[in-house]
């Protein structure tokens, strides 16, 4: 199998992330364009590349504050099945993460996808649950809030925890089950 390269995604990205977004989630072309309408940036996006095809994705999204501090949001992290176990989602969260804390975010998010996943998100990314799903608390700017909306009622089959990572010196105890409503699950 051939050697993953990474980089971050590009404007004529988009044909390819929303095939591998639609391989690996099965999401709708409107649910996509929509994320791609009102959330996506070529730099909120890495990707791997094998084979001049994308064989992975993760979105960082900047946006939400909580009790000051400025957040971001991975989302959309997969892999083609090919290149499971290649830990391209590993390194590409990182990169998305660091990515992240020198643009000034001081605290990156993200709501597993499944309970199962908790665990990688903790033993890969270094989180830890912090924010519950859905409620009061984080703010979120508009095109969040439309995109949101788009999405629905969370889903029951999500865990009721995000998990979070906080740049170094950010104490998260202020931000312990706070309600973080836009988890667009």
């Amino acid at each position: 199998m051939s050697e993953l390269s990474f980089r971050l995604s590009r404007e004529g990205d988009v044909p390819e992330l929303t095939r591998l977004w639609r391989e690996v989630f099965g999401d709708d072309e409107d649910f996509i364009s929509e994320f791609f309408r009102l959330l996506w940036r070529p730099e909120y996006c890495r990707v791997a590349e094998a084979e001049g095809k994308l064989a992975a994705m993760g979105f960082c999204l900047p946006g939400p504050v909580a009790n000051g501090l400025s957040c971001a949001y991975i989302y959309a992290m997969a892999t083609a099945e090919p290149y499971r176990g290649r830990c391209a989602a590993q390194r590409i969260g990182l990169e998305l993460i660091r990515g992240a804390f020198d643009s000034g975010v001081r605290l990156v998010a993200t709501l597993p996808a499944e309970e199962s996943l908790c665990r990688w998100y903790e033993s890969r990314l270094g989180m830890a649950p912090l924010f519950r799903k859905g409620g009061p608390g984080v703010e979120f700017p508009l095109s969040w809030r439309e995109f949101s909306r788009f999405c629905g009622e969370h889903s029951p089959d999500t865990p009721d925890m995000l998990w979070a990572i906080p740049a170094p010196g950010v104490d998260t105890g202020p931000l312990r089950g706070l309600g973080w409503e836009c988890c667009f699950d």
